[in-house]
């Protein structure tokens, strides 16, 4: 049988790496994977994102491949794609933006409201997750600033377009009442 998804061999888990077999479970493996699972969110959150920043949340699906591609050439060696300070600027541009549409956050907010919001913030956590993985591998590879960097400024442009997609949808935030 000929297709593109399968060989038929099976990989028994493991992947050629450096010219030897590692197993799927390699830490590294977990950082690649949480970073396409981010894009994919990534995208699940663009589906119905308020037309005001859903070309945000496209672009930020183009960062993430290259910071996937950064990251698998620090692992595979090769490659000349990296995150840039440029990336970490209209990381920082879209929060502005946003920063300027909603109130001043005074508390810790529940996640929710929206449908909208709620898919912001399963992408925000999803980010904070591959942050956490990304500076788990840092003993063995070495990471740039700008890649650490631009993790820790995504999960940030997810919470701000949670909120963003809440007051455009009328619908107050709710804060915890600690009861």
């Amino acid at each position: 049988m000929n297709t593109n998804f399968f060989t038929g061999a099976g990989d028994g888990g493991k992947v050629i790496f450096g010219g030897e077999k590692k197993s799927k479970a390699d830490p590294v493996f977990n950082v690649l994977g949480l970073c396409d699972e981010v894009n994919v969110l990534t995208g699940y959150a663009a589906l119905i994102a308020n037309e005001e920043i859903k070309q945000y949340v496209l672009r930020i699906q183009e960062l993430l491949f290259i910071a996937q591609a950064e990251i698998a050439s620090i692992i595979f060696g090769g490659g000349t794609i990296k995150i840039k300070d440029e990336h970490i600027k209209e990381l920082e541009e879209m929060i502005v933006w946003c920063d300027k549409e909603i109130p001043p956050i005074k508390n810790f907010i529940v996640p929710g409201g929206s449908e909208g919001s709620i898919r912001m913030e399963i992408a925000r956590v999803r980010t904070r997750e591959f942050e956490r993985a990304l500076i788990g591998i840092e003993n063995n590879f070495i990471l740039s600033n700008e890649l650490k960097t631009f993790a820790n400024r995504l999960s940030s442009v997810f919470f701000a377009f949670a909120r963003y997609e809440n007051k455009k949808k009328g619908i107050e935030e709710s804060i915890p009442k600690y009861k």
